[in-house]
């Protein structure tokens, strides 16, 4: 099921969801699965949706990370 090769422990993408069965109040739910993947859902629409709420679209302009990132890059042209 899991297509392991090697020492591999399966599919990488698994542990965002095996994370939030560690967290004390989603562990003791019966309905866990439900609720994990409600919110899988929300954070995966944030995800796309990110480049459309005012005020996180503007956060990479009030901190200029990506100018500490590529200033070697910019440096050298």
């Amino acid at each position: 099921m899991m297509n392991e090769t090697g020492n591999y422990p399966g599919q990488s993408w698994l542990w965002l969801f095996s994370f939030w069965y560690q967290i004390p109040p989603f562990n003791g739910l019966a309905n866990a699965d439900l609720v994990i993947v409600g919110i899988m859902v929300l954070l995966t629409l944030a995800l796309m949706l990110l480049p459309f709420i005012p005020g996180l679209r503007s956060i990479p302009r009030l901190l200029p990370v990506h100018r500490l990132i590529w200033r070697d890059y910019y440096r050298r042209r």
